[in-house]
């Protein structure tokens, strides 16, 4: 190895000498030494002799390496105590440099076994997945110095049968996990929120239509606008007029073939389906009415980029769409028109707002696949870093 790659991989080292056999060993010794104790802070130090550090170093044109590094042991007359000198690279009890270190943790974060990866670096499994934990626990660590996000998406998703859920907190602005923490109840997660930096600096947390993460949300990040998630006030809506529908219909039933032209977008059916629809409401004229409102609804839950004067101007829509609902006199549909009086605030601020919680969905499934890779995981912690790690 030169000393020029030597100084771009290793810097802070004189290079002394080399020798080149099946393993390259590198002779190096510290630029600079020590000026003052680590412990008082004294000028006034005596050498103890010297002694020799081996580590191993970033393979150079195939060949594996090793660096043998010149140091000295110092006494600090004031304090009477014994110190090393600190190695840039090397730290203390390490038998690799960070760099090597760091290229073992890319490798293996990328998506090669840690058992092909000890075998061709020579060493033991356990010491690659012990790397790859120490650098994913400074990752998360950074977490604890970082502010919110300031647009943020919330949203649970399952874990195994002794903690059934976990929070996720996902940063839609950036398409990454900022963090997740287990529970999902504000009791449970309190202590977390606590501890999060910059909570008054949220601007914007987009949520599914649950009343515990909007009274939790209005307490912890009092500045933050609350947004509904747009997938989940769709399906709110076609799930509660599919029940009026087979309430009208009972011949309806669990017909998937009836219910699924019902459920589908009247521009996206083609004229093989519309035919269908078309004869479904000369059989059962009540669906239309059905289907209509239906049409209606999902159409103002799936507005965005608006202005707020336009914004302004389909209010009216809804609230009538709402009026229409509870006149009816049908459960399902009193349910419907309840749900969206009550998150009305949230759905009209969901027109001006773009990004939804399908960011968030998507990590969920790439967090499935992580459980399913490592078979289940016993502890939350390892989890967590695993997540970080992939998903931050």
């Amino acid at each position: 190895m030169s000393p020029v790659n030597l100084q771009l991989t290793l810097p802070g080292y004189r290079f002394i000498q080399w020798e080149s056999n099946s393993l390259m060993r590198i002779s190096l010794e510290e630029l600079d030494t020590p000026r003052s104790c680590p412990y008082c802070a004294g000028s006034s130090l005596r050498s103890k002799g010297r002694y020799q550090r081996r580590a191993r170093h970033l393979e150079c044109l195939g060949h594996k390496s090793e660096v043998i590094i010149r140091c000295r042991r110092f006494y600090c007359l004031p304090c009477q105590r014994t110190f090393v000198e600190r190695l840039p690279g090397l730290l203390p009890g390490r038998h690799s440099t960070e760099p090597l270190r760091q290229a073992l943790y890319e490798r293996h974060h990328h998506g090669i076994p840690a058992s092909t990866l000890a075998r061709a670096e020579e060493v033991g499994q356990a010491t690659v997945s012990r790397i790859y934990t120490q650098f994913t626990e400074r990752k998360a660590k950074e977490r604890l110095s970082l502010d919110c996000p300031p647009v943020l998406g919330i949203d649970e998703h399952t874990l195994h049968k002794g903690m059934r859920f976990a929070t996720t907190f996902c940063d839609l602005k950036q398409h990454r996990i900022f963090d997740i923490s287990p529970g999902r109840s504000e009791a449970e997660l309190a202590s977390y929120l606590q501890t999060l930096r910059g909570r008054d600096k949220v601007k914007v947390i987009c949520i599914d239509l649950s009343n515990t993460y909007r009274a939790m949300i209005r307490r912890w990040f009092p500045n933050a606008a609350i947004v509904a998630d747009r997938f989940h006030a769709v399906r709110l809506a076609g799930m509660h007029l599919m029940r009026v529908a087979r309430q009208l219909c009972p011949e309806l039933g669990w017909n998937r073939s009836w219910l699924g032209i019902l459920r589908m977008r009247s521009d996206r059916l083609d004229p093989q389906q519309r035919e269908r629809l078309h004869k479904l409401f000369e059989r059962h004229p009540p669906l239309k009415a059905v289907h209509e409102m239906k049409e209606r609804i999902c159409a103002l839950l799936c507005l965005k980029h608006l202005s707020k004067q336009a914004c302004r101007q389909r209010i009216p829509h809804l609230l009538h769409a709402i009026q229409t609902l509870q006149h009816s006199g049908l459960e399902a549909a009193l349910t419907l028109a309840k749900s969206l009086s009550e998150w009305i605030h949230e759905i009209v601020r969901m027109w001006r707002f773009t990004r939804n919680n399908g960011i968030t969905e998507g990590f969920h499934r790439k967090m499935k696949l992580i459980q399913r890779r490592a078979y289940g995981f016993r502890s939350f912690n390892n989890y967590r870093l695993r997540v970080i790690a992939q998903c931050g």
